[in-house]
């Protein structure tokens, strides 16, 4: 937090497309769907005075709503001394006052306390929505941070709240061998570590860009990896623009990069 948030967090490569973006906003009570009017409180309102700013805001454009697309409400926070303790105080709102509870990318509740003492991050939370018919909906919020800053994202999603998943504590996707799988905290530091360039980024080092990673782990090529998204930060106007999505295999030894038409494709010699 990625993420990261990864806060954050939207979910596509084709972001610029699919949000409009604004700058210099105020200060915000609470974040209210669009969809159905629900709200929860914003990360302004447990702001001490200079504390942090909001810079800007993602929102859907007419032709994401009109396409069916799902529909989120980014806002992004810069100028903080500490963006995880910031982070972590939000999602303890959340979670004490707010009703949410920490959930992966499935929906399910996390077997595990999170570990909120990162550099970057980030983190799924739900609660359950009461709806009028027999649909099912959550009020979705991700929180993602990095060194420099907060993203918080709203949504309304379909689903329910399901259990924890079984503890996974090895991977085998090495052939005859077992390795322990490593932790999203590990994942992202090593992550941060890599040289850009050979990840196909721009710059010397990872400090300008978030990186959000999800719960949970997906296949690829039959091995165990994590879905991670990264975010070039512009120091200048304190926007945050999509630039690719990686998956990192559970024991730091494959990478993958998913392309814009949707395939994945082998990142070779990126340690």
């Amino acid at each position: 937090m990625k993420r990261l948030i990864k806060f954050l967090l939207t979910a596509g490569a084709a972001l610029c497309l699919l949000t409009a973006c604004g700058g210099g906003e105020t200060a915000l009570e609470v974040y209210t769907l669009d969809e159905s009017g629900e709200s929860v409180v914003a990360l302004d309102s447990i702001l001490a005075e200079g504390e942090a700013m909001l810079t800007s805001i993602d929102a859907p454009t007419d032709e994401a709503a009109q396409a069916g697309l799902e529909l989120s409400h980014t806002y992004h926070y810069r100028q903080m001394e500490d963006p995880s303790a910031l982070a972590a105080r939000y999602i303890s709102v959340l979670r004490t006052e707010q009703g949410f509870e920490p959930i992966d990318d499935q929906n399910r509740q996390l077997a595990d306390e999170p570990d909120l003492e990162t550099l970057t991050g980030s983190m799924i939370l739900a609660r359950k929505m009461e709806t009028s018919d027999s649909t099912r909906k959550l009020f979705r919020v991700i929180v993602g941070w990095s060194e420099y800053a907060v993203a918080v994202q709203v949504a309304q999603v379909d689903g329910r709240i399901l259990p924890p998943p079984e503890p996974e504590s090895e991977s085998e996707d090495e052939p005859g061998g077992v390795t322990q799988a490593t932790s999203i905290s590990e994942q992202v530091e090593y992550f941060n570590g890599l040289d850009p360039a050979k990840l196909g980024l721009e710059g010397s080092d990872m400090s300008e860009y978030m990186v959000y990673p999800k719960q949970g782990w997906v296949l690829v090529d039959g091995i165990s990896c994590r879905e991670i998204m990264v975010y070039q930060t512009d120091a200048s106007d304190g926007t945050n623009a999509y630039v690719g999505t990686y998956f990192l295999s559970s024991d730091l030894e494959h990478m993958y990069r998913k392309e814009s038409a949707g395939n994945l494709v082998v990142v070779d010699d990126f340690k």
